[in-house]
């Protein structure tokens, strides 16, 4: 890589009929100049011969000591046809001329002025201002400023004012040379130079970075010419095509890329064109940018991708731009439960979250088939990936289609800008779980069970899909089979969700577990400030009327009572317990009054008189592992002695 030096090197190439003898008139100026920028620059005069000119500034540039070079008009024209190195002009500026002119004017009445390249107009608007005659010349090259000297010095003009070598041609022809550059001068011309070095040394470092970006791009990046000629290759790009990159500059992009044709972006000039190119056994997606030029397409940028890099870039998009709330919160170890069929159930979906199949879970409203759902996707190989979960039921048709299969930009009136992906793509290697899939529009079933059978999304105003790796899960509370005989749930997406089937039991087959439950969900209830927390034994009351109720609402409708009995604890305390009881619970003695049946599995006397002891073991063990083991803390909060607490450890044997 080049290197940039911590000084700018410039130097003043001061040309001359002869080589003189020591440092000339401008040399002296200039090294009067030096020690003003010597904290900037270093700066070297280099006097010279005009037949030498080209000779000197070559071996200037092949020896890399300059960084730019200053020097008279007609010398730095020469020079920058045949140097790469800046060159710079030293100008005579209309102030410049003045001073000269002022100086002048004590010499001789007759002043000629000769300049390189452009006439000084200003000069005859000042004219009344001296006393001497003044005539202007100009010149584009040294015969023709010899001419110039020569007939002004025969015009009887006795000073001539110029550059050193119109200076030395005058003394040759036989007026007085004088030269018109001052430390000004050089000073400007210095600035300027000095300007353009820090300008050339931020371009150097750009174009520096701009190689090690493209040496270390995991990119393959090539760039055509108009003519779609390869005019630059990254390592990557070289590496992709299994080519050196010496051996593809400068050929046709056909034979270093047969099957890419930049042929059509190349003549409209318009857009960004996408491509899939195979290259041996790889594949890779090129994309081609055209390079606009004064409105046309002058060359084409082209990057590659392997298609398995831009899989897994898609991967990691979706994984960071993944909203919070597509996660699963629940998992197998904190569903609580020991009735044996709900055991059951609970086994057979551990046995489910090992496998990648759909799985159905049916049940009444209430009954916990999100938090199996949650605790499929937890317990499965998908784990790190979304959980999406969507309730078919809960968005109107029109909804639910863009919310679930996403939009293109100008889909429909309203549509969000840039489009907007949908919860099946937002699911990519994850679980998509559709809650109460039965109430699903007929219209979208179609298009849920092509994505079920292809695995492929399309968005609305999309003409190509978008492939998903998803694992579905379903829930119903519906019979679904009514429903498809009588038109509203379509057969073959049965038997595509029907694959793995799991029955979330209703509270009432669960009686058993009340207590449990009753313990646990008072454990999650946020206290009042200053209140205390009721304790389980608290709902002793209640407990047979919670047992021998049918739970249509399931375990969502405990959760209401048990927080409903926590508020009115106090109440019950102070009034009439049975009329207390009926007037803040009346569901659960609307069987009573209205003569209907209990619930089938309410069990006989001596299973409530049981039930009841277990679930104040539950509660005793629950709080004493609270404690970290702590008896004498448990006992405490439990508000009985250490002794009752071991008999109710114990399930209340020995009484």
């Amino acid at each position: 890589m080049p290197t940039i030096p911590d000084l700018p090197r410039v130097i003043a190439l001061i040309t001359h009929l002869r080589q003189p003898q020591g440092p000339s008139r401008l040399a002296r100026i200039v090294q009067q100049v030096i020690p003003d920028y010597q904290e900037r620059a270093r700066i070297e005069i280099v006097e010279t011969t005009l037949a030498r000119l080209l000779e000197r500034a070559r071996e200037l540039e092949n020896g890399q000591r300059v960084d730019i070079i200053i020097c008279s008009g007609a010398s730095a024209d020469y020079l920058r046809r045949h140097i790469a190195t800046p060159v710079l002009s030293i100008h005579m500026g209309e102030l410049d001329l003045i001073r000269a002119l002022d100086l002048a004017r004590s010499r001789a009445t007759k002043v000629g002025i000769l300049s390189f390249g452009q006439a000084h107009p200003e000069l005859a608007a000042m004219q009344a201002l001296f006393t001497v005659e003044i005539r202007e010349a100009t010149y584009a090259s040294f015969e023709e400023a010899r001419e110039q000297v020569e007939r002004l010095a025969s015009d009887g003009y006795r000073v001539i004012i110029g550059s050193s070598t119109v200076a030395q041609l005058a003394d040759e022809a036989g007026a007085q040379g004088m030269l018109a550059l001052n430390a000004d001068s050089i000073r400007r011309t210095l600035d300027n130079a000095l300007a353009i070095c820090r300008s050339r040394a931020q371009s150097l470092l750009q174009q520096q970075r701009l190689n090690a970006v493209l040496r270390n791009l995991s990119d393959g990046v090539i760039a055509l010419d108009a003519e779609g000629l390869v005019q630059s290759i990254n390592p990557r790009m070289a590496t992709l095509l299994e080519i050196p990159a010496e051996r593809a500059r400068g050929r046709p992009i056909g034979e270093v890329i047969p099957d890419l044709d930049p042929a059509g972006i190349l003549g409209s000039g318009e857009g960004e064109e996408s491509q899939l190119i195979r290259v041996g056994t790889k594949t890779l997606a090129a994309s081609l940018t055209p390079i606009i030029e004064d409105g046309k397409a002058d060359g084409v940028v082209i990057t590659c991708q392997e298609s398995n890099a831009i899989q897994r870039a898609d991967r990691r998009i979706r994984s960071l731009a993944r909203p919070r709330q597509f996660t699963a919160r629940y998992r197998f170890e904190q569903i609580i439960g020991e009735a044996p069929a709900f055991r059951a159930t609970v086994r057979l979906a551990q046995r489910y979250a090992q496998t990648d199949s759909t799985v159905l879970i049916t049940g009444e409203s209430g009954t916990g088939k999100e938090l199996l759902a949650q605790s499929l996707h937890n317990a499965s190989t998908r784990q790190q990936a979304p959980f999406v979960a969507i309730n078919c039921a809960a968005f109107p048709e029109s909804l639910l289609e863009s919310e679930l299969f996403g939009y293109e930009e100008g889909a429909f009136t309203g549509s969000r800008k840039g489009g907007k992906i949908g919860l099946i793509e937002t699911a990519h290697t994850g679980t998509l779980f559709l809650d109460e899939i039965g109430d699903m529009p007929v219209s979208l079933q179609t298009r849920l069970l092509r994505v079920l059978q292809e695995r492929e999304v399309l968005r609305l105003g999309a003409s190509e899909p978008t492939p998903v790796d998803i694992r579905v899960v379903a829930a119903t509370h519906c019979d679904l089979r009514a429903r498809i005989a009588d038109g509203r749930f379509r057969e073959d997406l049965f038997y595509r969700l029907n694959i793995l089937r799991l029955a979330a039991p209703p509270l009432r087959e669960r009686v058993q577990d009340i207590p449990i439950l009753v313990g646990a969900i008072l454990e999650r209830l946020p206290r009042a400030p200053g209140s205390p927390q009721p304790e389980a034994q608290a709902f002793g009351p209640l407990m047979p009327y919670l047992l021998r109720h049918r739970w249509p609402g399931n375990i969502r409708e405990l959760e209401n009572i048990v927080e409903r009995m926590a508020i009115s604890a106090q109440e019950l305390e102070d009034g009439d317990p049975g009329r207390s009881l009926a007037t803040l619970f009346p569901e659960l003695f609307e069987g009573e009054q209205a003569g209907l049946p209990l619930a089938t599995a309410a069990p006989a006397a001596d299973d409530l008189r049981s039930l009841g002891k277990a679930a104040e073991a539950a509660h005793a063990r629950q709080i004493l592992d609270a404690c970290r083991g702590d008896q004498d803390e448990a006992a405490r909060r439990l508000g009985v002695s250490r002794t009752t607490l071991w008999r109710r450890l114990r399930g209340g044997k020995g009484n």
